[in-house]
């Protein structure tokens, strides 16, 4: 388990989260008194202004997401066959999690989806969760993410079709006009956006229905799941989900669901409940994701040591977010002796043991974590705590035995930043200097620091002991900066 701040522009290709009450604070009345205080000019700029804005707004630029590979595999576990069903390269998908509380999922780009972490805790059933993935593959497999940034640019246009109009008026002495004309043709790109929205919803959730059915889920349980999100238009825009704000259209949506449900001809699809497994992973997931997101002490309030395994396994991530590592080991080594071939156990053994300056015994657990994980799990993010550990010892032979599991954890996760600092750094530890350059130019460049990228890209290009591929590599990544 990690939790990094990250920046989540860098993932979105086109937008796919839209703020469809653009003019809020913007009706006639208000804007007609703003114009007698502020002078036309600075009203009209302040419209354009608003509605650039609230076309742009998609997510926050930077936000708080968790990466950990027992709830990235369980997410994936549901999506990956839908994605193949769909038409698409299951192994190019990509889930990642953002901490937040409100229910809501996304897509970027061309193979990821994000959800945030009050999806997973509000789902009260597993095939709730298992919809909304299907949902969010549908709007993968319709290309909505491209056809979205066009419908944006059009809809661009069409508003700024009107303030160019709306400046013509005003030359012109009609204010008043000038006013009016701004506010049409923001409500015309506004009713266009929410038109193709409601389609993308409608076309993904057909989607969704024939996901579900050909990998035998219920899809009634999305249909109580868009009821009660349904409900939300009769509260105040700041007290509806996010969710309800970027899928429109939930009572219609309900309906379809519903009647899918009560229409189909197989029963067992109908009445199909969870298996053991996947309630067990889904209960394991949820107190994991409780243990790392709720108030520590809440959760030492809530449970109890001599409780279930999953309630063990919340406590025993509270006690060490408090720095409690003896109480954290403790419980942890009794859920590992209740369940010795659990992977994830031996992982957060790894961590507890790292932060108790403990890296030997940290070495051991990770490596029986990952001797145990299933040959299909990514173990990127396990391999990288591992090479850690092995830094942390910090002599010569530590160091060059964290190299080669750090370059395998960096292939595995190309796109984390993170992987590339740890690397970068062990190869300087090891006098790598034109090594470490490249991989810390390469993580700039992904963080969008193009002058540190080139600088120390220029640096390993001169450096005498360079070689012809290393020399490349930083002619690369220059290149990239001057694009």
């Amino acid at each position: 388990m990690r939790m990094i701040k990250t920046s989540l522009l860098a993932h979105f290709k086109q937008p796919v989260l839209l703020n469809l009450d653009w003019v809020r604070h913007f009706n006639a009345k208000a804007v007609l008194g703003l114009k007698a205080v502020l002078g036309l000019k600075a009203v009209l700029a302040m419209l354009i202004l608003n509605i650039a804005l609230n076309m742009a707004v998609i997510a926050p630029a930077q936000a708080n997401m968790i990466r950990d590979t027992e709830i990235e595999d369980f997410l994936l576990s549901l999506a990956k066959p839908m994605a193949a069903t769909a038409g698409l390269d299951a192994s190019e998908l990509q889930i990642r999690v953002i901490i937040e509380p409100s229910f809501n999922a996304f897509v970027t780009g061309e193979n990821t989806i994000f959800v945030h972490s009050g999806m997973i805790l509000e789902a009260n059933n597993v095939f709730v969760v298992a919809g909304v993935l299907a949902h969010e593959i549908g709007h993968l497999a319709s290309g909505h993410v491209p056809s979205r940034g066009e419908v944006i640019d059009q809809a661009i246009l069409t508003t700024m079709v009107g303030a160019v109009a709306a400046i013509a008026l005003s030359a012109s002495g009609h204010g008043d006009a000038a006013v009016g004309t701004v506010i049409g043709s923001n409500d015309r790109a506004r009713r266009h956006v929410l038109k193709q929205s409601r389609q993308d919803e409608s076309e993904a959730d057909q989607w969704a229905i024939k996901l579900m059915d050909d990998h035998g889920y219920p899809t009634l349980p999305m249909a109580n799941l868009m009821a009660r999100l349904a409900k939300q238009r009769l509260l105040p825009v700041s007290r509806q989900s996010d969710y309800y704000q970027t899928h429109p259209g939930a009572g219609e949506r309900s309906s379809v669901f519903l009647d899918h449900a009560k229409n189909t001809a197989n029963a067992s699809a109908v009445n199909a409940q969870p298996s053991a497994h996947m309630i067990m992973r889904f209960n394991q997931v949820k107190a994991k994701m409780h243990g790392w997101t709720d108030q520590p002490s809440q959760s030492l309030l809530q449970t109890s040591a001599t409780s279930d395994a999953d309630s063990r396994y919340l406590r025993a991530i509270a006690l060490y977010r408090l720095s409690d590592l003896e109480g954290a080991l403790d419980l942890i080594d009794q859920l590992i002796s209740d369940d010795p071939e659990n992977p994830f156990y031996h992982e957060f053994k790894g961590e507890i043991l790292t932060s108790s300056g403990r890296p030997n015994d940290a070495i051991l657990a990770f490596q029986d974590g990952l001797n145990r994980l299933d040959a299909h799990i990514n173990k990127g993010q396990m391999l990288l705590s591992l090479g850690r550990a092995f830094m942390h010892i910090g002599d010569a032979d530590s160091l060059n035995m964290a190299i080669p599991i750090l370059e395998e954890a960096n292939r595995l996760e190309p796109d984390w930043a993170f992987v590339k600092h740890q690397l970068g750094i062990t190869y300087g530890r090891t006098g790598r200097v034109t090594d470490a350059d490249i991989v810390l130019a390469e993580r700039a460049l992904m963080l969008g620091n193009d002058d540190l990228a080139k600088q120390l890209a220029f640096r390993a290009k001169s450096n005498p002991d360079a070689t012809n591929i290393q020399k490349q590599l930083a002619l690369d990544i220059i290149a990239q900066t001057d694009q």
